[in-house]
């Protein structure tokens, strides 16, 4: 009874409780709690997201480097394998690509995510103009490249330890897709605007949203590759895609897709 006294007593005469010590302390780890939890804008309105990121996957990847690789490779090689590879390395790349989407608002500020994606939405949508503006490219010449590429990449890569090692797990030819489509695809501006849209979209909506446009090309690549892109004005596609980042651009700089 004694000591219970003499600790209300000091407690009281120096204003401090056991109480307020409590309280403050809760009220620091919910802090540090919250400066550790990622915000992963899963409350966002998931339509933006999923219209946004499948325009433009359709209008980045139609006639794109991946696209010419699965039409080429489905020229020589079983299709369903080709689209299995492919279609594997740009899923992956996706959700890679979502989930750095979300990482950066949560490492810089939101406003700097935002002023950066402006900035990349214009850079892309004035390149892509620019390249529609400027003619047609030589399909025929591209097609060529990509076939002695992936010629050189199977005399070279035919006795990797790699190769080895996963052929017995999956065929060559899957293999071959996959590793070329992830290596075209890193550093796409395809999946550099996954990012951007990640950064302040739902990210499970971009994620569907990219894998339903991926499908899609993919698809007609493998299934009519050669035909389709020898006969797509590219120059239209480009020049479409290019007013669709400029006014994702504009979207962005506005708050709208915020």
């Amino acid at each position: 009874m004694a000591s219970n006294g003499f600790l209300s007593m000091s407690n009281s005469s120096s204003g401090f409780s056991v109480e307020s010590m409590a309280s403050q302390s809760l009220a620091t780890d919910v802090a540090a709690a919250n400066a550790w939890s990622f915000d992963w804008h899963l409350t966002k309105n998931p339509w933006e997201g999923l219209t946004s990121s499948f325009f433009m996957i359709l209008a980045t990847e139609l006639g794109d480097e991946t696209f010419i690789i699965a039409a080429v490779m489905s020229m020589r090689h079983p299709k369903f394998v080709v689209l299995s590879g492919a279609l594997g390395a740009l899923y992956f790349m996706t959700v890679l690509s979502a989930f750095l989407g979300v990482v950066l608002p949560n490492l810089i500020s939101q406003e700097r995510v935002t002023q950066c994606a402006t900035i990349l939405y214009t850079f892309f949508g004035l390149r892509l103009m620019y390249v529609g503006a400027r003619g047609e490219e030589d399909k025929d010449e591209e097609f060529e490249e990509v076939e002695n590429t992936l010629k050189d990449s199977a005399s070279k890569g035919q006795k990797s330890y790699v190769r080895r090692m996963f052929s017995q797990f999956c065929t060559p030819v899957f293999l071959e897709a996959l590793m070329l489509t992830f290596l075209a695809e890193w550093g796409d501006r395809s999946q550099i605007a996954t990012i951007s849209l990640a950064a302040h979209q739902n990210p499970l909506a971009v994620i569907l949203g990219a894998i339903v446009g991926h499908s899609i090309c993919t698809g007609l690549a493998v299934f009519g590759g050669e035909f389709l892109g020898k006969r797509i004005p590219q120059r239209y596609v480009a020049f479409g895609g290019g007013c669709l980042f400029i006014l994702f651009a504009i979207l962005n700089f506005l708050g709208v897709l915020q």
